[in-house]
């Protein structure tokens, strides 16, 4: 078999709406060649029983609706690649927002930053490798903390990051100029009708929050005041709809200068406000 023709044929089974790209990448992955190789080698006969076999199992798991970052373990977010893995929520370009409107706030200031539910640590990473900042990294999860200590240590930022295993602010009292926060905002409506790659392969806990969606946006902007220094800035992502509840949470907790951002498809999607 040519590399051409098991590229037309695995394009021939797909069933699940991946695009012809999906299956490039899976093909470069399993034979360890560059896109280039790719083409230069298309009508040459595969002799890589291996790559082949290991091609297989990619594809297998692509038809079964598996993401492809998590096959590909990996994902690349804000220009910057991180290791994932299901026990962590899949980085979505959305979030790039919330990032870069913490950027804009930071600005040359170092800054004592809070990242509340890190997952894979793509947020606190990115922070702390476009400032000067230094990031206090949380999460609840055991396989989550261990993913963000990998992707910490192979930007070489265990100095700038410190990651500590709680559920949403420290146990010790400290204060921070910044939180951010992108903690689960689906409802248990919401979480029914989605596509099977999400429900059935990224965790329910980082998307789920409960029966109306708000409860742990609700959770850290009662907790934010007492680890926020006075002038400091919440930003939060929040989800379709919730606009007008979170800002309600956030004047209700003595928040000012609350300002939002659409994200690509028009919907508010990150909120800030200052205490």
């Amino acid at each position: 078999m040519l590399y051409c023709e098991l590229f037309a044929a695995s394009l021939k089974g797909l069933q699940n709406g991946e695009s012809s790209s999906a299956v490039e990448v899976l093909l470069e992955k399993a034979f360890a060649i560059s896109r280039t190789q790719f083409w230069i080698k298309k009508n040459q006969p595969i002799r890589d029983d291996a790559g082949l076999r290991k091609f297989r199992g990619y594809f297998a798991r692509l038809l079964a609706d598996e993401p492809l970052a998590y096959i590909l373990k990996e994902k690349e977010f804000f220009s910057e690649k991180f290791v994932v893995n299901r026990a962590v929520l899949i980085p979505r370009p959305e979030t790039e927002l919330l990032v870069q409107k913490a950027l804009e706030l930071i600005g040359n200031n170092p800054a004592r930053i809070l990242d509340v539910g890190t997952g894979s640590g793509n947020i606190a990473i990115v922070l702390a490798l476009r400032s000067r900042s230094t990031v206090t990294a949380l999460d609840v999860s055991p396989p989550a903390l261990r993913l963000a200590k990998k992707n910490i240590a192979r930007f070489g930022l265990q100095q700038r990051i410190k990651v500590l295993k709680a559920d949403l602010f420290p146990k010790k009292a400290e204060l921070f100029q910044m939180i951010i926060a992108n903690p689960p905002y689906l409802s248990q409506k919401e979480w029914r009708a989605l596509p099977p790659r999400i429900k059935l392969f990224e965790p329910r806990a980082a998307l789920v929050a409960g029966p109306a969606g708000t409860e742990a946006l609700e959770r850290v902007i009662a907790g934010a005041p007492g680890y926020l220094a006075p002038g400091g800035h919440l930003l939060l992502e929040i989800g379709r709809g919730q606009l007008r509840a979170v800002r309600a949470f956030l004047q209700n907790a003595g928040f000012g200068d609350i300002e939002y951002r659409r994200d690509y498809a028009g919907i508010a999607r990150v909120l800030s406000a200052r205490r």
